[in-house]
């Protein structure tokens, strides 16, 4: 999944011939802090809520207002979404221009809700199946042993995710599965000596599961 595949086809782009009432309007409307400046396909950058501040009147256009954020906040066309999710995050963004690599030209915007959308679709959160967490030292990792177990129990890998665990050296591996009915892995991973954080099975934990999920990706500010 890369970055010319999550463009949003709703949010627009200013010209600095806008007013600074109609970045403001337009603001409000989308619900973004952000919106790309633009002049014949170049981007000029980012303005911001608080680089309107400068400007006295709202109906004055916003072509020499200075633009806070960096040059460089933007992404290629070819970029993958986890260097999407890394500039988005790095500089607390609702919106991230891309760029053709051909000329630097401006091809649009991905929004929060867009990154969003696509890590749930990469995760397969809405697909119906279990989660189990396991608990492993970082040096007992074997990722090709965790999916033989798996498979030994005819389960389908749908999504694979490692955190860092609070307790030190170790990891927390968290993977979705396409089967409901756990028994059998719980089973299976215990008898390899594998400690089982916690295991999510049924509808409503998973409804949970996947409302904390986009309540993360929201408090991370993406």
């Amino acid at each position: 999944m890369i970055a010319r595949d999550l463009i949003s086809d709703t949010v627009p782009s200013l010209k600095t011939s806008d007013t600074a009432k109609r970045v403001l309007d337009w603001m409000n409307e989308f619900k973004v802090n952000q919106l790309p400046v633009v002049n014949n396909e170049e981007l000029l950058g980012l303005i911001t809520e608080n680089d309107l501040l400068e400007i006295s009147d709202e109906e004055n256009p916003i072509g020499n207002v200075r633009l806070s954020l960096p040059e460089k906040t933007h992404v290629y066309e070819d970029a993958h979404i986890y260097d999407v999710i890394r500039v988005a995050n790095m500089f607390h963004l609702d919106v991230l221009p891309v760029l053709k690599i051909r000329d630097n030209t401006f091809l649009g915007v991905i929004t929060k809700d867009d990154i969003i959308e696509s890590m749930a679709r990469m995760l397969n959160v809405l697909e119906p199946g279990g989660i189990i967490i396991l608990e492993v030292h970082q040096n007992s990792y074997h990722l090709s042993e965790i999916a033989r177990l798996f498979e030994s129990n005819d389960a389908k890998v749908l999504s694979l995710t490692v955190l860092s665990a609070p307790n030190p050296n170790r990891l927390h591996v968290s993977v979705k599965l396409n089967i409901r009915e756990m028994s059998r892995v719980i089973s299976t991973f215990e008898r390899f000596d594998y400690t089982i954080h916690s295991v999510i099975f049924d509808s409503e934990q998973l409804d949970d599961y996947k409302e904390r999920y986009e309540n993360l990706i929201r408090f991370l500010n993406l």
